[in-house]
């Protein structure tokens, strides 16, 4: 078959959706099919045309807006023969269904979350109601709907009339360790307990609420320490501008641009992983490090609990009084076994895909 895929993001971004969307098309690549990529040029330094075997990459504009307003017409030439055109929430949506016009190829898109009356909580008033509105119009196109969770899909079904759709639970790879990373080699102390925070730092994340509750939880032992994993290096301005108004900086170690490679290494020397979100579908983070089997911290929101398991300990959104007591259970020792029966790995996730591919030619 041929396939499209749309996507904001391809390799070398290797960060949690990208990783998805690489794992799907090089096992389609070893199955002979042919495949075209239709991404951004987020760096300057990346080839606008690269060719690997059966896949071909085309990466035009360096945003992914500029990316979803001018790839429609940049793809239009390419269109003879596709079989199957797959994208992801938000940008790509619109791309495929503006193609979708000139082909008989079916589009399947991969839902990561729905915000729906949300947009007005996370948005100044009117600016919510235009994403919103944005959002409303990708659930009415005639594609075929994948969502990562069932939180996502019954969002969906409540909001939208939605009529072909499947959860398929994003496949998590098998952990690889290469270097053991020791604590003294980032400056904490060989006893020091370590909690790891890894991710962007937007409101949605709620690093805010983490640093502003640092203190208190460091009152109940001094050993705690914050290692925060930053995705890229365009956001050391903002979390300056957090750390500013503090004066434990000396307890908190901050690495920008940390490398796909690395990610299980450094995550590997954490003693708790936190999630303080305030938005999330799937967790892709939190997940992965469940399968250190280590303790985690989690906010109890949307898709977080059917997806993350073993030693979790679940606060309320925002809820300070909550977020110490899951730290004051932990320094006490008790774990909370937590278990769900998704068997989130890679095999599953593809098999599962290939599934809905072969539905819909």
């Amino acid at each position: 078959m041929n396939f499209l895929f749309i996507l904001d993001y391809f390799t070398p971004s290797k960060w949690w959706v990208e990783r998805l969307f690489e794992n799907i098309i090089w096992e389609l690549s070893k199955e002979n099919h042919n495949i075209i990529i239709l991404t951004s040029r987020f760096l300057n330094t990346l080839p606008r045309y690269e060719k690997k075997e059966n896949i071909k990459i085309y990466r035009i504009w360096k945003t992914r807006f500029l990316f979803t307003i001018f790839g429609s017409f940049f793809w239009l030439k390419l269109l003879k023969n596709i079989n199957i055109i797959h994208t992801s929430t938000y940008n790509g949506a619109y791309i495929a269904y503006f193609l979708s016009f000139f082909t008989k190829a079916k589009v399947i898109i991969t839902c990561h979350e729905i915000l729906w009356k949300n947009w007005y909580n996370f948005k100044w008033k009117f600016k919510g109601f235009i994403y919103k509105k944005l959002e409303d119009i990708i659930y009415k196109f005639w594609f075929y709907y994948v969502f990562v969770t069932n939180h996502v899909k019954n969002v969906a079904l409540t909001a939208y009339n939605i009529k072909n759709y499947k959860t398929i639970y994003n496949g998590l790879e098998d952990i690889k360790i290469k270097n053991q990373i020791k604590k003294e080699t980032l400056w904490f102390n060989k006893d020091d307990i370590i909690w790891v925070f890894a991710w962007r730092p937007w409101w949605t994340k709620g690093l805010d609420f983490l640093l502003d509750n640092f203190e208190d939880i460091r009152k109940l032992n001094p050993q705690f320490k914050l290692l925060l994993l930053i995705l890229e290096k365009n956001n050391k301005k903002k979390i300056n501008n957090i750390l500013s108004k503090i004066n434990w900086r000396k307890e908190i170690k901050i690495i920008y641009e940390v490398d796909h490679k690395k990610i299980y290494e450094y995550l590997n020397i954490a003693d708790i992983w936190i999630m303080p979100s305030r938005t999330e579908w799937f967790g892709f983070a939190g997940a992965e490090f469940s399968k250190f089997w280590k303790t985690t911290v989690l906010a109890n929101i949307w898709g977080i609990p059917e997806i993350n398991y073993w030693d979790c300990h679940f606060f309320s959104v925002d809820n300070k009084e909550e977020f110490l007591n899951c730290f004051k259970d932990i320094f006490e020792w008790k774990i909370n076994n937590y278990w769900y029966d998704k068997n989130l790995n890679i095999k599953n996730m593809l098999e599962e895909y290939k599934k809905v591919y072969k539905i819909r030619t």
